[in-house]
């Protein structure tokens, strides 16, 4: 049977009840000179309950993450706990006229944060003299997240005012050249040392080109990750051929590169031993079998790739790889040759299989996610992987399952998925809600069930098992969420 609701914590309880009395107090505040009332009364109540610091906190995420609120709520939440105790703030969505308000708060009021992430305040134009006061005015930052936000000039602010930075997300569509990372970087012996983590750019788009990225490459010597930056095999390249320090080795672990040849390859195994993680799209003939020579290895994702290519590849390195996420394969994939060859696989994530095979039944021992969308599998590929992976967690298949009721009462009794938390078919037609109970009732950690929207099942069936779940305290979500209503 699915596991039971457990007993909420009386901490997050705790945690809701205060953060609704808040909400209602605050619900009432309509402009900054009314405030002051309600503030005063909050506080004393908050002191005389010996409120700690780590309320203020936990109470400020909560309230800031539910973007359903008002943003006078969230506004005036942020006004009134953004105290010294606060640490880490992230302000979700505002609406534009907030934008400017949001920023002078947390300039005045955000002296002592280390994390802070502005994603869902748009700032441009007439509003960057105030995000460079903020940025002055938080030098003990270790954590920024401001997408979309910035340019050259706010490097320069960065580089100026935040020393002990470790990551710096200035993602997205970005005003971003060398002469910005330069004057962030240069003269700056601390922040060149402290950062690891840049996460730049757009994925797909060179944005910002690629000598710009190599430039961070060289004189940051402990970066291991440049995020959603597409083009790092082209940066590399272009550093080794260019103005690579003798013996110079980076400290990547994570590689996104797009239509990756030979040479560029090459660069990377010169440059980037600590990869652990590497993202090819669309890589040349060849390339696939450099990727052995990375010793580290425990992570591939491809795009656009040749399945013979990645099957000898795995031949040699198999054992190494936990994780495989591909898509948009030419070729067959043999199921069973990974199952020979990855024997520590933990999770494999496939969408667009041109042909999908298997042979013997060879066990995946410890793959615990499957994640497949339009993967023509067959009815036997699919029982394959259900049955053969003992240790399954997690199954989520996009094409049309052609099993049965009788086909699942078969697997299910026979093979107990003892670990199987998640389930998901968004097109099975064939099933029906004794399926439903029989997963529920062989399943015993059950949790997730879904998109029973594309089943043989309808609202009445959906409304009756809701009933039985919520009277027995079950832990099982069936989705979609709104499937009761549909039909009539």
């Amino acid at each position: 049977m699915s596991p039971k609701l457990p007993v909420p914590p009386l901490q997050e309880l705790s945690l809701s009840l205060v953060a609704r009395q808040l909400i209602h107090a605050l619900s009432r505040v309509t402009s900054d000179e009314d405030s002051a009332l309600e503030f005063a009364m909050v506080s004393s109540y908050y002191e005389s309950m010996g409120a700690t610091s780590d309320i203020f906190q936990d109470l400020i995420n909560l309230i800031l993450s539910s973007e359903y609120l008002d943003p006078s709520v969230r506004y005036y939440t942020m006004k009134l706990l953004l105290k010294e105790n606060v640490k880490s703030l992230a302000t979700g969505i505002f609406p534009c006229p907030y934008y400017r308000k949001v920023l002078e708060l947390i300039t005045e009021q955000g002296h002592h944060l280390t994390a802070l992430n502005l994603k869902g305040v748009w700032v441009k134009d007439e509003l960057l003299p105030v995000m460079y006061q903020l940025l002055k005015n938080i030098p003990g930052l270790t954590c920024l997240n401001i997408p979309y936000i910035a340019n050259d000039e706010v490097l320069k602010y960065i580089g100026k005012y935040n020393k002990v930075l470790k990551l710096l997300d200035i993602s997205g569509e970005t005003d971003i050249t060398e002469i910005g990372i330069d004057a962030m970087l240069t003269g700056n012996p601390q922040l060149i040392q402290s950062l690891t983590v840049v996460n730049i750019g757009m994925y797909g788009e060179e944005n910002i080109d690629h000598t710009d990225v190599a430039l961070l490459i060289r004189k940051l010597p402990n970066l291991t990750n440049l995020g959603s930056y597409s083009f790092v095999g082209k940066s590399i390249y272009h550093l080794y051929n260019t103005d690579c320090p003798p013996d110079f080795k980076t400290k990547l672990q994570y590689v996104h590169d797009v239509q990756t040849n030979l040479r560029t390859m090459k660069a990377i195994l010169a440059l980037c031993p600590m990869i652990d993680t590497i993202y090819l799209e669309e890589p040349d003939p060849n390339v696939l079998q450099l990727i052995k020579d990375l010793s580290y290895i425990t992570k591939i994702k491809l795009n656009k790739f040749q399945c013979h290519e990645l099957h000898q590849l795995l031949d040699k390195i198999g054992h190494k790889i936990v994780t495989l996420m591909l898509s948009g394969s030419s070729g067959s994939f043999n199921f069973t040759r990974v199952a020979e060859t990855c024997r520590n696989l933990e999770s494999l994530e496939f969408y667009q299989i041109q042909t999908a095979t298997h042979e013997e039944e060879i066990p995946f021992n410890k793959l615990e996610h499957i994640e497949i969308i339009q993967g023509n599998l067959s009815t036997s590929c699919l029982k394959y992987l259900m049955t053969g992976s003992p240790k399954l967690k997690k199954l989520i298949i996009g094409d049309e399952i052609k099993l049965d009721d009788n086909d699942m009462s078969r697997m299910l009794r026979r093979y107990k998925f003892e670990n199987l938390e998640g389930i998901w078919f968004p097109n099975a037609p064939r099933l029906t809600r004794d399926t439903v109970e029989l997963l529920m009732e062989c399943c015993p950690k059950l949790q997730s069930l879904g998109q029973l929207s594309g089943w043989r099942y309808t609202p009445d069936d959906m409304m009756l098992m809701r009933a039985i779940i919520a009277s027995t305290n079950t832990d099982l979500v069936l989705s979609p969420l709104g499937i009761f209503q549909q039909g009539n």
